[in-house]
């Protein structure tokens, strides 16, 4: 099997490309593209980029979101406007480079994952962890506040106000929320502001990128942000009838953010034919990189797989006749 390779393919010259974002050629007519989460980063997609890759010799690609990886005063300025926008544009670059297109995301990336399917022709979702309530066993009693906030407190204001991400951070591994709770601290925040501090007033044009922004996301949720989530949310759940491609949805059945009640809602109401729902046990909310991350590769190699094969089918029997 050919090694992957940054320098090699259609990826290298995808638009709008960040240096944060993952890619992984094989010279494959297949192309797997990865979203992350609001405040996450493409890290948290690393483990399942490589392994479908390596497994299937299939070029994936994980992008990095607007407002991601850099700095929250980034994150604040952007809307789920530029996230679909960024979306749509980087899929129709690769719809005319490859033959199949799978599109998955984690949480609200699994909504623009959905989106994205009613705008540009792809051959099937992968749904991970969906996000349509904040319903999971650790949600925060501020989520019951936050309708009234979002109507009350002006959007130039709402970039002041934040939710504090805490344990156990989606992830039930407790090495892995070791390390998160490590990059989380005040003091390495604080010390990765001051070192940004000093840069810039040291002269440098910009500062390096904070550690944490780019490997563990934002600790903290801006209620602007989770404002443009909220909106995202309506926005995609009134277009979920939308949604035709063959749909495999994943998601933990002690998601201590959004239940397994967010995997039912898009089951129901999508209009694809093929969907499948595969509940997951021994994980929390990131799937991507908890316990079960193998057989969230696996779920989506087999689904993926399938329709690749049911596609090829397809054009060979119209081929024929």
């Amino acid at each position: 099997m050919k090694r992957p390779s940054d320098r090699n393919g259609p990826l290298v010259d995808m638009v709008l490309r960040q240096q944060t974002d993952l890619a992984f050629h094989r010279d494959s007519n297949v192309l797997v593209y990865l979203i992350h989460g609001i405040t996450g980063t493409p890290v948290e997609m690393s483990y399942l980029a490589r392994k479908l890759s390596r497994k299937n010799g299939w070029d994936v690609y994980a992008t990095t979101l607007p407002g991601h990886c850099t700095r929250l005063r980034d994150l604040v300025q952007t809307t789920e406007k530029d996230w679909r926008t960024h979306i749509e544009k980087q899929l129709l670059f690769a719809r005319d480079r490859y033959e199949h297109i799978y599109v998955a995301g984690l949480s609200a990336g699994a909504l623009l994952a959905l989106h994205v399917s009613t705008v540009v022709p792809v051959d099937g979702v992968g749904v991970m962890s969906p996000t349509f309530f904040y319903d999971g066993w650790n949600t925060p009693w501020s989520h019951a506040v936050l309708p009234l906030a979002m109507k009350v407190v002006p959007l130039p204001l709402q970039r002041f106000l934040f939710h504090i991400d805490g344990p156990p951070f989606g992830i039930k591994d407790e090495m892995l929320q070791a390390s998160v709770r490590k990059s989380y601290r005040l003091t390495t925040i604080l010390g990765e502001w001051i070192a940004e501090w000093k840069a810039l007033r040291g002269g440098r044009v910009t500062a390096p990128r904070p550690v944490t922004a780019t490997s563990k996301g934002y600790p903290l949720f801006p209620l602007r942000t989770l404002t443009e989530i909220h909106r995202l949310i309506g926005r995609v759940r009134t277009r979920l009838r939308d949604v035709t491609a063959p749909t495999v949805i994943l998601q933990a059945r002690e998601d201590d953010m959004t239940s397994p009640r967010n995997a039912s809602v898009v089951y129901d109401e999508i209009a694809a034919t093929s969907k499948k729902v595969v509940l997951l046990d021994d994980c929390y909310h990131v799937i991507t990189v908890d316990k079960k991350r193998d057989t969230v590769m696996e779920e989506l190699s087999t689904f993926f797989g399938v329709c690749a094969a049911e596609k090829h089918a397809h054009h060979q029997v119209r081929t024929a006749t």
